[in-house]
């Protein structure tokens, strides 16, 4: 076995991170001053609205002010070091990306965009890569099981993308940058409203040269063009009706393992109709039909298609009902879904899905209970459930205790690995699991801190080692994980730590191992300091050594970025921003034998009418 080389610096941020995590803690509690705390709401965690304290779970919330600051290019800038989160690339800009949640395979994350699940049917994973960063408005992850809410590959947890709602006001936003690496930015919005009616439309474009991906195999370009048209309608009876189409689209260079040229031609879509209607006082009622899209044809050097193509599609409906009784909420649904999938081999299943949640609260105590049964036309019906308790021990401090489980149906390709020149070892089976968590939250005025500990035990995790597919009969994954952030005067800090343990129980060579692609540590620090008219920060995201292969002997070392920006509003609705990503121009590697980025510049500025 490769002996483990441990990177100090890694060890040195985390253990920043934690001494700013009490710091943050005390100046929270001591610039509080009995005034009205404002806590953040998040829907992802129960589908309705709750604070994060009452959600039972744990959630982190990127908002639009963060995502402004930071200017990211990429979803992987914001998720990066976030409690529980790992991340792998094939590359920078636009090359495949995989997202690890609590050590969960790469398809237990699920992607939600404004509640429209997507991914690729073959791969069992979101392209995450493809998403416009222009579009996105808010992110909320939410850590650990999620299945009985929303079903299948919600085994680590779920990350919901919340696209720009069209505005009661009329306003008009044009932006421009560019910088390192020939890269090209332009993005458009304009939203409004009219009477009882509410519109937006956006549009962008991003275009890179890209970087060196693979040893002598030059830079690897991307370009992303995408649009947003969302409309919505407010019935003087209190029903309401909305409506939306987000596309992306595309091409991403990549090498072959035979080191050939080759071009992802990509399209990802959403689109949505969501009607809702208070039936009474105390019911709410919700449907939604969507579609979603995630296709790409495969062109060669010369940019001509060579036949080879991947066409995932997704289409839904969900009907959720919420109810209220005194201290008591109820959600009750049903889902219908069915997924094709059309390329080297062509698949299609079908689900039929009903779901319960409820919600208690009996003095400074709550219980929230949840149960959903998944039927596939492929195998047994996968019912999930869970429960939460709460406790509120004063007005700062809440204790949360959880159980849980999940399922993860298998993917198309693991199911027909022999086009990919794979044995199977076994006839797949769905991957299940039970999570346990303990976890402490507190709320000030000017600040929170949550941490939790947690530990998942896996039941037939699908694992690719060529040259076999298969289920890997036991796996199990402890972490510990702790986030704090606070906002004094014209400071805001933001913090976040992981420690994972993961490790193959299975019979046999790799009993004992770690499981492939995660990270042992994490961490993740945010500075800005905000002046008049202008602000500064930086982000400090941090990552332990891991191993690229179930027999764990090839190792990837840890390794630290530190991104910086600048702001600066210097004109009336004018601004413009600077940013600077991976600073020291670290050479890294997630993946083995795939290069991400080195150091990049870019500027952007921003118009703003109306």
């Amino acid at each position: 076995m490769t002996k483990q080389n441990f990177s100090f610096p890694v060890f040195a941020k985390t253990a920043t991170a934690l001494s700013i995590l009490a710091a943050i803690s005390q100046a929270s509690y001591a610039a509080d001053n009995g005034e009205a705390k404002q806590l953040r709401v998040v829907v992802t965690a129960t589908t309705t609205e709750m604070t994060e304290a009452e959600s039972l779970t744990s959630v982190s919330v990127i908002d639009k002010e963060t995502i402004e600051k930071q200017q990211p290019q990429e979803i992987t800038e914001l998720l990066a070091g976030q409690p529980g989160i790992d991340i792998v690339t094939n590359g920078g800009y636009g090359k495949s990306t995989s997202i690890y949640t609590r050590g969960s395979n790469s398809t237990g994350t699920k992607l939600l965009i404004d509640g429209v699940p997507i991914q690729s049917h073959s791969l069992g994973s979101s392209s995450w890569q493809y998403l416009p960063m222009a579009q996105v408005e808010r992110i909320e992850i939410v850590r650990g099981p999620k299945s009985s809410l929303y079903g299948s590959s919600a085994a680590g947890g779920v990350v919901q993308v919340f696209l720009p709602e069209a505005g009661q006001e009329n306003k008009a936003n044009v932006s421009l940058g560019g910088g390192s690496f020939n890269t090209k930015q332009a993005d458009a919005s304009v939203s409004g409203s009219s009477g009882n009616a509410s519109y937006l439309l956006s549009v962008g474009s991003f275009d890179t040269d890209g970087a060196q991906v693979k040893e002598q195999a030059g830079d690897m370009g991307y370009s992303n063009d995408n649009v947003l048209a969302r409309f919505g309608y407010d019935f003087e009876s209190g029903a309401y009706a909305k409506a939306f189409i987000m596309r992306a689209e595309g091409e991403s260079d990549y090498t072959t393992s035979s080191n050939s040229l080759r071009s992802n031609d990509y399209v990802n879509q959403v689109i949505a109709l969501t009607g809702g209607v208070d039936i009474t006082e105390d019911w709410q009622s919700e449907i939604q039909i969507r579609e979603s899209r995630d296709d790409y044809d495969v062109l060669n050097d010369q940019g001509a298609p060579t036949g080879t193509y991947y066409n995932s599609q997704s289409q839904g409906v969900r009907w959720d009902n919420t109810l209220w009784l005194d201290n008591h909420e109820f959600v009750v649904g049903a889902e219908h879904i069915k997924d094709e999938f059309d390329g080297s081999y062509s698949k299609e299943r079908t689900s039929n899905s009903v779901f319960a949640q409820s919600f208690s609260q009996f003095g400074r105590a709550s219980v929230q209970l949840n149960i959903r049964a998944d039927h596939y036309d492929e195998y047994d019906t996968q019912t999930t459930g869970g429960i939460a308790l709460g406790y509120q021990l004063d007005d700062i401090y809440t204790a949360r205790v959880s159980g849980r489980t999940s399922f993860t149906a298998p993917t198309f390709n693991s199911m027909n690995a022999e086009n990919w020149g794979y044995t199977l070892a076994n006839e797949i089976r769905p991957e299940t699991s039970e999570t346990f968590e303990v976890g402490m939250r507190a709320d000030y005025l000017h600040g929170y801190w949550d941490a939790a500990v947690y530990q998942a035990d896996y039941d037939d995790l699908i694992a690719w080692d060529y040259p076999t597919v298969g289920n890997i009969d036991k796996a199990r994954v402890r972490g510990l994980e702790l986030a704090a952030g606070t906002d004094i005067e014209q400071w805001s800090f933001a913090v976040a730590a992981t420690i994972l343990d993961t490790q193959n129980q299975s019979e046999g060579a790799n009993k004992g191992n770690r499981l492939v692609r995660r990270a042992h540590k994490s961490a993740r620090i945010d500075v800005d300091r905000q002046f008049e008219n202008a602000s500064l920060g930086f982000t400090v995201a941090s990552y332990g050594e891991r191993y690229d292969d179930a027999e764990n002997q090839s190792l990837l070392p840890g390794y630290g970025l530190l991104n910086l920006r600048a702001s600066y509003d210097f004109a009336q609705d004018w601004n413009a921003k600077l940013t600077v990503k991976n600073a020291m121009d670290k050479a890294y590697q997630t993946a083995e034998g795939y290069s991400n980025p080195g150091r990049g510049v870019f500027l952007t500025v921003n118009y703003s009418a109306f």
